[in-house]
Order: structure tokens, then sequence, then C-alpha cells
């Protein structure tokens, strides 16, 4: 019975550990010929992708987005007001809600909100583990422009990033959290996997609890996994690399800078510098005939520059963008499907030049959507697939063949053990007889005595 006990633990645990836990996300991708080019821009920069969570006693749906500023799971609370397209989590209606202390809010759209506890459902393991996030209070204003902040849309969002400026005290990201809390079921490493992969409407997977060679090796194999090192910007560690050229076709077009990894960024946002060196190479040469239209925007306390286009001009000579990773002997290449998006006869060019403060490359769903990442914070790095590298295929017929021979064999030998057993077991007559000779014997020698 222990044996037993102990085999069904195994199992259970085995089963916790490697069980996926899948958020699948869409993007919430609208435009109309209303719009100006300012406003399509702007809706291209900010990717709004959202999932579905399950949470509080009576599990009340949610639909949040998916942040990499943000650290922590935060919701609009029963404060809030409603609209026709956003509930909000109604903290009076769950038995399980417990709040905490005051939350800092500063530089967020959050006015005021509570670090608090409840239960949320794993979803695809469907399990209930309580958690800490921020309950919303009172928000501030929702415009796009002129804030030193990102909104928030729908009812909240799941916040991934490792650490986050002014948000040191609050509770950590969703994986982290269940990893720290949860040690011996969870892991902290989790992947963002996009399915439709056009630039403008796309939907995908957040995986949580391992790495896609451990759950999928039919498409990824342990082999072809890299790994670089999580690097600290301003301080404080954020999901970014170090890059160490940035190349415009066969020519370096910026030096040893950083990559750092915004989902809910739907651009690149780059240094003023490189983009200098693309408009040169690129599109100066429409500029004369208005083909190519430089444009401003203000974009999360910033000025931008970038570029629209008429579908008149030539996109398939823009050439290739690739990030390099010397160590890694690895290059993350962007081609012009990947940087141009057509809509109403004109190019959107999905770069746009920062003329402030930016020096590195922030980088959202344009290069997510064609590699596929792994962020790992207890391993302080952040994984990728060299597909380029040729892994020999198992013939996984002939280890199947022998799997089965050896289970074959076993159960003839365990057959074979128990017949012989049943055959060579002690008879009860042969006791019942041996009994009698006992008995004559002892009847037979009081009278030898005499």
């Amino acid at each position: 019975m222990k044996l037993y006990k102990l085999v069904i633990l195994t199992i259970l645990f085995k089963y916790l550990t490697s069980s996926k836990i899948i958020y699948e996300f869409k993007r919430d991708f609208r435009l109309n010929e209303s719009l100006t080019e300012n406003d399509i821009f702007l809706k291209l920069s900010y990717n709004d992708i959202y999932t579905n969570i399950k949470i509080g006693t009576a599990l009340q749906e949610l639909k949040v987005g998916i942040s990499f500023k943000m650290k922590s799971l935060i919701l609009l609370g029963s404060n809030i007001k409603k609209t026709k397209d956003r509930k909000t989590f109604d903290e009076t209606q769950s038995s399980s809600y417990h709040s905490i202390e005051r939350a800092i809010c500063y530089q967020s759209q959050m006015k005021d909100a509570n670090i608090s506890e409840e239960y949320i459902n794993l979803n695809t393991i469907n399990r209930n583990e309580k958690i800490k996030f921020i309950l919303v209070n009172e928000l501030e204003n929702e415009s796009l422009t002129k804030n030193d902040y990102e909104p928030i849309y729908f009812s909240g969002c799941i916040g991934l990033a490792i650490n986050s400026q002014f948000q040191f005290d609050n509770p950590d990201s969703l994986p982290i959290y269940l990893s720290e809390n949860y040690k011996s079921i969870y892991n902290s490493a989790f992947s963002v996997k996009f399915n439709i992969k056009e630039p403008g409407n796309y939907n995908g997977k957040l995986i949580m609890n391992g790495y896609p060679h451990e759950f999928d090796e039919k498409n990824y194999n342990i082999k072809q996994y890299k790994t670089t090192k999580i690097q600290s910007v301003d301080n404080f560690n954020d999901w970014c690399f170090t890059v160490d050229n940035t190349y415009y076709g066969e020519n370096i077009a910026f030096h040893n800078n950083y990559i750092i990894f915004r989902i809910e960024i739907g651009i690149i946002l780059a240094p003023l510098k490189f983009m200098e060196q693309i408009s040169k190479k690129y599109f100066e040469q429409y500029k004369d005939s208005h083909l190519c239209e430089e444009k401003n925007l203000e974009l999360m306390f910033d000025n931008y520059n970038y570029y629209v286009c008429n579908k008149d001009i030539n996109i398939t000579n823009f050439e290739n963008i690739n990030f390099e990773l010397k160590d890694n002997n690895f290059n993350f290449t962007l081609d012009y499907k990947d940087l141009f998006y057509e809509y109403n006869n004109k190019y959107y060019f999905l770069i746009a030049g920062s003329k402030g403060y930016l020096h590195d490359f922030i980088i959202g769903s344009v290069l997510m959507k064609k590699y596929e990442f792994v962020f790992d914070k207890f391993n302080s790095n952040i994984g990728f697939y060299d597909f380029s590298i040729i892994v020999e295929e198992k013939n996984y017929f002939i280890i199947y063949i022998v799997v089965i021979s050896v289970l074959v064999l076993l159960i003839i030998l365990v057959i074979i053990y128990l017949i012989w057993k049943f055959f060579n077991k002690p008879r009860n007559s042969r006791k019942n007889e041996l009994n009698d000779d006992y008995n004559y014997i002892s009847a037979i020698n009081p009278d030898e005595k005499d």
C-alpha cells in the first residue's frame, strides 16, 4: 500500500511540475478610414493584446492586457466605473478577497490602489492558487498621448516585468510569484508564442511553467536552445540583453546597445542615430518625390519621428536589419515583410526614432512574433531557439519496438514466475501426512521405552 501511494504521489508531482499554464491571447486592433495617419500609427504602436482570467471565490472572468512594463497582476476594482467594453473585479462579491495595504502609484495611471490577495484559476491545469495583486480604486485620465505612463486597457493587465521603476514594493509577476511561493510545483520560465503573425491582427499563447523543449519535443530541441544573460538597465533588471552590433544590410548602424522587450509595444522604438542612418540609406530617395513623408508623434513622454509612404515605393529594396549576438553566434533578422504595414494604400514603417533620451531598442511584437523567446528570472537569462542547428532525429519507431519488446518480455517472465510458484507451493495433504506420521511415532515410542 505504501508503494502504491508513493507511485501515485510521484505521478501527481510530475504532472503538476510539467503541466503548462496557458493563457490564449488576441489583439484588439481596429482601424477605420476616419483615423488620421498619426492615429493609425498610434494604434500600431500600442500592442493591445488581451487574455481572460478567472479570479475570486465565485470565479469572475475578466478581460486583461499583458504587459512587460508592469510588475504585478493589476485589476480594476468595483469603484471604477464600468463601460460597455470593460468589466471590473467586484471584490465585494468574493469571500476570499483580502486587502493588505496601500500600493505605490507613482508614474502610473493608477491614482489609488491596494495590494490585495485573492484566488486565481490557473486555466489549463485548473488549479486555484492564492496570489497577491493590485486592486485599483481610482484612475487618472486614459489619454494615449502626453502621458508618462501607458494606459491600462480592459479590466486590468497581467504584469510580467522582473522589476519595474517605482514598483519595487508591489507583488511579483504571476509566474515569478507562483515559483517563489510554490517552489515544488511551479517553474518561473514563461514564453510567448504567436500563432497568427500578420502585422495587424494576430493571436497566440502565454505559456507558463516550463520550456518549449520540455512540453513540445516534436518542434523544439534542447540542443537548439541558446540563452543570453539578462542585463540591468537604469539600475534595475529588465527583460533585456546586450546586442554587439546592429546592422542595416552589411553595414554596422549601431554598436553595443540593449534590446528591451515590451510585448505591449507593436513597433520598434529606436535611438535617433539609428533612425537617421535608416533615413539616409533608404527613405531620403523618396522625399523629393513626396512618396515618403517623415512625421512626428508624442508617445510615452517622448517625441518620435516615423515614416508614412505611398504604396508606389519599392519596399523589397529595404535591406535586412540584423541584431548580432557574437557569443551565441546568432543574428535576429527583420526584413521588409516584418517592418512595413500596409493600410489604405499607404505603408507605415514600424520603427520610430526617439528625439529624446532613448539610447537602446524597445521591441515588442515585431521581433517576438518571429522568434519565440523564453523568459527565465531565476536563471537570469532570456532563451531562444536556433533552428539552423541540425539535430539528428530519433528513430522513435525503433525505440517503441525496443520498449514494447522489453515490456512483453517482462510480462512473460512474470507469468512464468507465477506459474512456477503455483505448481511448487506446499500441499495441504502433505502437511496432514506429516502430522499423521508424527502422531504414529509418538504413540509407539512409550512401548519402546518400556
